[in-house]
């Protein structure tokens, strides 16, 4: 089905992170129409610069057709407000510019069938925007998609998913640039510690850090030796979540 909806686009553009996800439909892509597509990686505040990283070292190893535009997203009060629609407002922004970077070729994002499972209110403006989301529609889980990366030779691609940094925020809390360089920061700090999958959620003055629920033990005496190291990016408390890494707790909370 994936080929055949390639087959059946004059053009396709697709909105590129270097995620799993992402990086299976653009491989797809190179493979199944090679004059028909492209890539677009969209630079902005909420991605961290480690993740831009491998996106262009993923273009580039792969050969993808790649392009890459700078959005300043906080420009736009809807999402640096950060309200409960903040996702909704931010797609919005974005794929609006990316429909006019793709100049009339079928545009399209790399969900799947497990992103149904979250609350995602930016759902509703790729709908309002006609997005083709073709993994998903085809019936693609994260599972299938990292089998297609093996299939294709690019394995080393399969890692877990990195939400945007404004995610880390908590809702109503005005969302800046200093709160998302503490967050990349901390983040970064807590990887080189040891702590590969976890997230540092942002209230103000608090860093809550989620760790993965099966190494809570480790995860706390790693974050005793690094707290001042913390601290030192302006938070004046670090908790560790007892309940572990859960994807969209912020929507929860």
């Amino acid at each position: 089905m994936l080929k055949s909806f390639f087959f059946q686009s004059p053009r396709v553009c697709i909105a590129f992170s270097g995620g799993m996800d992402s990086s299976f439909l653009a491989l797809a892509a190179k493979q199944t129409i090679p004059d028909r597509y492209e890539t677009i990686l969209v630079n902005s505040a909420f991605m961290a610069e480690s993740e831009m990283n491998i996106a262009r070292a993923t273009a580039q190893k792969y050969g993808l057709k790649f392009r890459e535009i700078r959005i300043d997203i906080l420009q736009n009060p809807l999402v640096s407000c950060n309200s409960k629609e903040r996702c909704y407002h931010c797609k919005k922004a974005i794929f609006k510019r990316l429909l006019e970077e793709s100049e009339g070729a079928v545009l399209c994002e790399g969900s799947v069938t497990d992103d149904n499972d979250d609350y995602r209110p930016g759902k509703k403006a790729l709908a309002e925007l006609n997005i083709v989301s073709p993994l998903r529609d085809c019936g693609f889980s994260k599972k299938m998609a990292a089998e297609g990366l093996k299939g294709l030779g690019a394995n080393e691609l399969t890692r877990p998913a990195q939400s945007c940094l404004a995610t880390r925020i908590v809702t109503n809390q005005k969302i800046t640039l200093s709160a998302l360089q503490q967050i990349e920061q901390g983040e970064k700090i807590l990887r080189e510690a040891g702590l590969d999958y976890c997230r540092l959620r942002h209230h103000g003055e608090v860093a809550r850090i989620e760790a993965s629920p099966q190494h809570l033990h480790e995860a706390l005496n790693c974050i005793s030796t690094i707290a001042d190291d913390l601290k030192k990016l302006g938070f004046k408390h670090i908790a560790l979540d007892v309940e572990g890494y859960r994807k969209g707790s912020m929507n929860r909370i």
